[in-house]
């Protein structure tokens, strides 16, 4: 402790008086400074006069490549919300490293890889002064670079444990200072921190969507023995390229890496003002990289340059992009792969085609894609994705017994925290306090403002993202409270949402002495809802210009969006939520372009801001009423979850979905409310680890039915559910051991009462009929399961068999191929 604590103050020392390696200053290195300055001075020219200042003065006293790359790489959306004093610290430890340990790597692979103090969405701070100070110094004495990042992840067990959290990051000393939580791409963000912070290269690594499975993936990658390699739990990060997905990398279609801005040797796919996107897919898959060429013509076999390509896997029941690339002049492109099935969406103007590409074609596939106007796309395809071996090496007993003790750092930390914050206090107070983990300080300072606090609004901070408790200062509590007070609904719970999207918590405004969410000119008369949305959007247009040239790039905080004129669409939609919500309107973001969702009459309705009405009101918003049913291949309904299915509008060759609610009638029986405008049906289901289903069907303006047949739709023996083993006497439970649950005039009851006799088995037969039909002697009429039906017509044609063995009774929803022995 003593040596970590003599290190940390001699890297403050040396800020003072270092020196910076030639190949970072103005003169020993001219050309990279004149480019540096020249982009820095740039990117902060649309801030707010006095940041400009404040950054103008940074680069005039630090006239050298590190400054002007500080500033001229970061989003200027981050610029506009950080603390110049923030990025100056975080500047300074960056010098003391150069000092301690040298120029170790070529000038743009350092300054991209460790000097960079953003890892993904999560604003600016000084982190690097905090961490080193929080006993991250230690790592800094170990010469041997594998070890450091060994010492460095185990760092970070002691920081943060994986919890789902909600989609706006966290900053380091968020995570390490206030909640000691975070989702993957925020341990992603803390381990990046941390081992720039140490010297150690890295960058942050994803997989937009999975193929195999839903959701996504964020982790990091560091540069070890002159190669990326990777990392994801921080407590079994001991070998490198050793995680919980290691056996599945070959499933991924594309791993994708935040590049240098300088020259590499790597896959680039896409490079921006601020940074590149590097195909990382090969450091994973090796030599079983695939290399997919394609080359892009008009239905005439003329080439067609610069076509727009998505990568599309099946994820949360939508064809989604991974990622949008670009054709060159001659229409042809090419790019590295993994091994599972995916697709590509070609579109230009208003020329469309879908193409597959299998993962059977394993030697590097070539592709013509026809472009047409008159496409159709109409897919039922089985997917494929092989895995890889993958062989588990086991760590050190000290090293498990060390990742032991310190992730008992973390609970010891958890509970001094609830400890102290609950002090003196006790029921939903108490518990709120609990909830605010490290950040309980400020949560005590709100309750001392008033004499009293709502339950019902402890009961929404408890219920609603556990990031603004981690994260709110008292002042914001206080103004999100007053809000709270103001508004007689309370019923709609995005009303309250103090930000949207990836939106940074924003500052409150003071008001005679008191805090608030809103400021006045936020504020719109009107006596009914539709009047107050129509003067808010003519307040809008009058306030703010979009002029991309003048803008801020980026996602603006609100209160800087709100005093800023130019903005993009994308911050002027953001703007139009944040107001509407002051004036007491639900809103709420949504991903398809030119709308936001906007809550009126009852329900939530599209309102389209380019023509500013809402989507009903416009020439397709007639609604109509569409019945879906969807069976297998036997005919045996299909119970269609939410997450695998989709309404899509096809914008520019990608899918985007729509908000409309899928109303069960029956199982595999549906209606939804569409609008009366072409639209696709997106469906998926995941037949195992290694198959996908895929089904996109067109729904043209007419039609008001759909019939699919989920080929291979998967059904396995469960625990029966006991709602359902209610339903019977305990005497049959006892004295069967066999029960088929359906109805005599289904015709998939029958067949599996047809399997179950042939195979002369003893069963008994429950319906909700009356009348037996075809069926013997054991036919029972059920009245339970009657009025299961009655009250939840989602029964309505199911059948059940349920199967009673030494570990319990089982049940099977469907046609079985057979009994388990």
């Amino acid at each position: 402790m003593r040596k970590t604590l003599i290190i940390v103050l001699l890297l403050a020392a040396v800020c003072l008086q270092a020196t910076l390696p030639g190949e970072l200053t103005k003169k020993g290195n001219p050309s990279l400074y004149e480019k540096f300055n020249k982009l820095a001075v740039e990117n902060i020219r649309n801030l707010p006069k006095a940041q400009t200042k404040a950054y103008k003065k940074l680069l005039k006293k630090h006239k050298d490549s590190l400054m002007a790359y500080l500033i001229a790489y970061e989003l200027n959306s981050k610029l506009a919300e950080a603390d110049a004093e923030d990025l100056l610290s975080n500047y300074r430890e960056i010098v003391a490293l150069l000092e301690k340990e040298g120029l170790r790597y070529p000038p743009e692979f350092f300054l991209s890889y460790i000097a960079k103090q953003s890892v993904s969405d999560e604003r600016i701070e000084a982190y690097r002064a905090a961490m080193l100070e929080d006993g991250l110094a230690h790592a800094l004495e170990i010469e041997d670079l594998t070890e450091r990042y060994r010492e460095t992840a185990s760092w970070c067990v002691e920081k943060l444990y994986f919890k789902q959290t909600s989609g706006r990051d966290q900053t380091p000393l968020d995570i390490t200072q206030k909640s000691l939580y975070g989702r993957c791409e925020e341990m992603q963000i803390l381990f990046v921190a941390a081992a720039r912070t140490v010297g150690l290269p890295s960058r942050a690594a994803s997989t937009p969507w999975w193929a195999h499975m839903d959701n996504n993936h964020a982790w990091a990658e560091v540069y070890l023995d002159g190669q990326w390699v990777y990392t994801g739990d921080m407590d079994a990060a001991y070998f490198p390229n050793q995680t919980w997905f290691s056996g599945m990398v070959d499933k991924t279609v594309l791993i994708l890496a935040d590049g240098s801005m300088g020259e590499t040797d790597e896959e680039v796919l896409l490079s921006g003002r601020y940074d590149s996107v590097v195909n990382s897919t090969e450091n994973y898959s090796k030599e079983r990289t695939r290399r997919v060429s394609l080359s892009c013509i008009d239905e005439e076999g003329n080439p067609l340059s610069r076509v727009q390509i998505g990568v599309m896997v099946f994820n949360w029941g939508a064809l989604r992009p991974i990622v949008i690339l670009q054709t060159d002049k001659e229409g042809k492109l090419s790019f590295s792969t993994g091994r599972g099935d995916f697709y590509i969406s070609a579109f230009k103007d208003d020329m469309m085609a879908l193409s597959l590409v299998k993962a059977s074609a394993l030697d590097d596939p070539s592709l013509e894609i026809v472009l047409t106007k008159d496409f159709d796309i109409d897919i039922q395809e089985m997917l494929y994705y092989p895995s890889n071996e993958m062989v588990w090496q086991d760590a050190p007993d000290e090293y498990k017994e060390d990742i032991k003790r310190r992730k008992e750092l973390w609970q010891d930390q958890l509970k001094d925290w609830e400890e102290a914050g609950t002090e003196g206090e006790e029921g939903k107070r108490a518990e709120l306090l609990k909830h605010s983990l490290g950040n309980y300080p400020a949560m005590r300072e709100f309750y001392s403002r008033f004499d009293e606090i709502e339950e019902d609004y402890l009961d929404y901070l408890i219920s609603y993202d556990p990031k603004f408790i981690w994260q709110a200062d008292a002042n914001l509590l206080e103004a999100h409270y007053r809000f709270w007070l103001s508004q007689d609904e309370k019923g709609v719970p995005q009303l309250f949402a103090p930000v949207q999207y990836f939106e940074e918590l924003p500052r409150p405004y003071r008001d005679g002495g008191k805090y608030q969410l809103y400021p006045k000119s936020f504020i719109r008369k009107g006596d009914s809802d539709k009047k107050r949305i129509k003067n808010v959007f003519a307040y809008l247009k009058k306030k703010h210009k979009l002029k991309p040239k003048k803008t801020i790039n980026g996602i603006l905080r609100m209160d800087i969006a709100a005093k800023t004129k130019h903005l993009t669409p994308l911050q002027y939609r953001m703007l139009a939520v944040n107001m509407l919500r002051a004036n007491g309107i639900p809103a709420d973001f949504t991903r398809l372009p030119d709308h936001i969702l906007i809550h009126a009459d009852e329900e939530w309705s599209y309102y389209d801001m380019s023509n500013h009405r809402f989507a009903e009101d416009g020439e397709d918003g007639a609604q109509r009423l569409f019945s879906l049913k969807v069976a297998d291949e036997h005919g045996a309904p299909v119970k269609v979850g939410m997450e695998q299915i989709t309404i899509n509008r096809l914008i520019n060759g990608v899918f985007y979905s729509l908000n409309s609610p899928l109303e069960t009638l029956a199982t595999g029986e549906y209606e939804l409310s569409l609008a009366a405008e072409e639209l696709y049906l997106n469906y998926g289901y995941r037949v195992s680890d290694s198959q996908t289903a895929a089904i996109v069907r067109k729904i043209t303006p007419d039609m008001d039915e759909l019939e699919l047949t989920a080929y291979s739709y998967p059904r396995s023996w469960q625990p029966a559910p006991k709602e359902l083993l209610a339903l019977f006497d305990e005497e049959i439970l006892e004295e069967h051991s066999l029960i088929l649950l359906g109805n005599p005039d289904q015709e998939n009851s029958l067949r599996i009462l047809k399997k179950i006799e042939d195979a002369e088995l003893d069963y008994i037969f429950f319906g909700a009929s009356s009348v037996s039909g075809d069926a013997d002697m054991n036919y029972r009429y059920l009245s339970n399961w009657h009025e299961l039906i009655s009250e939840d017509s989602a029964y309505l044609k199911s059948t059940f068999t349920l199967l009673k063995d030494s570990e319990g009774w089982k049940i099977y929803d469907g046609i079985w191929e057979r009994l388990p022995q």
